[in-house]
């Protein structure tokens, strides 16, 4: 069975943050069946105009929610599951946003209809930025890709930053992890947290790569993708490509040449750069000893965890501790 609904319905059904207090004409004692089977919303204020909302759900049933803007609206939106999310819009060509990537994306208020849908027992996860129109127009002149994105927002007209989508390498999942799990607080949170978001902006507007070596299907690109989800989830106990192509169904030719094709790196390099962002966040938040860092890193020998890292960061593991060791 499979539902519609509008989209503040739902929301207000799951106590989504921004709609706590509003009156809603859903009456959540008769819709059970709607409720996610499991639900996680973490919602960060970094300021009056800027937040950040990380949501992880499973729903009970297909859902397919209806969105109806009232008023213009910006977002960067990013689909962290292994499987892709069903939106629909305007604007977009796409019809899905698929696994790892996502886009920036500009409502205008002219009763824009968009629809989104959950596809029942499936684990969601998703990763969006709300945030002001000026903090991307201050950068006007100065970007190709944003500056054609302005000129659709001018026009009043709704559009997406990127025709297709925007890849989620490693360096801006990263990013996205970051802010996740910042333990700072106070001003050094909201500092950290608007520097981390300026970061994901800066990578957004990089110009994608157009030059394609092999033809990918939208299969090949979903296996593709799937395949970064797996390197991100066994960083501990990495997989070898042959393993990962038989688990995303692929050739390993297809796999390692389609993989450069989409995120700009190689395999390997997609890994290293996750396992070595890993290893300096342990160096600089936990006590764990170095050897337990490699361990955790994917490394069984220290002595390879401490010369990849110094090759990645230009010194030793061993040094980064002892400064962060020197200002405690």
């Amino acid at each position: 069975m499979s539902y519609r609904i509008d989209i503040v319905d739902f929301l207000d059904l799951v106590n989504y943050p921004s709609l706590q207090g509003l009156t809603s004409s859903l009456k959540k004692e008769k819709n059970t069946a709607l409720l996610p089977d499991k639900i996680g919303i973490e919602q960060e204020i970094v300021n009056e105009h800027l937040r950040v909302v990380s949501m992880q759900y499973t729903t009970k049933q297909t859902i397919t929610l209806d969105c109806l803007e009232q008023a213009p609206f910006l977002e960067l939106h990013f689909n962290l599951s292994p499987h892709a999310i069903a939106y629909t819009n305007s604007f977009s060509p796409l019809k899905e946003v698929p696994s790892m990537t996502g886009n920036m994306i500009y409502l205008a208020s002219t009763g824009e209809k968009s629809e989104i849908s959950f596809q029942k027992g499936v684990n969601y996860e998703t990763f969006d930025i709300h945030l002001p129109l000026s903090m991307i127009s201050q950068h006007a002149g100065e970007n190709r890709r944003l500056d054609h994105f302005l000129n659709q927002i001018t026009l009043a007209q709704s559009a997406g930053l990127s025709d297709n989508c925007i890849q989620l390498h490693p360096l801006l999942y990263q990013a996205i992890q970051d802010i996740k799990q910042c333990s700072f607080e106070g001003l050094t949170r909201k500092i950290y947290l608007e520097s981390k978001i300026n970061e994901i902006l800066a990578y957004c507007f990089e110009e994608p790569i157009t030059a394609q070596a092999i033809k990918l299907t939208m299969r090949d690109m979903d296996c593709i993708r799937f395949a970064a989800h797996l390197i991100q989830a066994h960083i501990s106990h990495p997989l070898t490509i042959e393993e990962i192509a038989k688990k995303v169904g692929i050739n390993q030719t297809k796999l390692k040449v389609g993989f450069k094709q989409i995120f700009g790196t190689t395999v390997f390099g997609y890994l290293q750069e996750l396992r070595m962002n890993q290893a300096q966040k342990y160096l600089m938040a936990t006590r764990d000893t170095i050897e337990e860092i490699s361990l955790k890193c994917g490394y069984i020998n220290t002595s390879n965890f401490s010369n990849a890292f110094k090759k990645h960061f230009g010194h030793a593991p061993s040094a980064l501790r002892q400064k962060k060791e020197s200002s405690d």
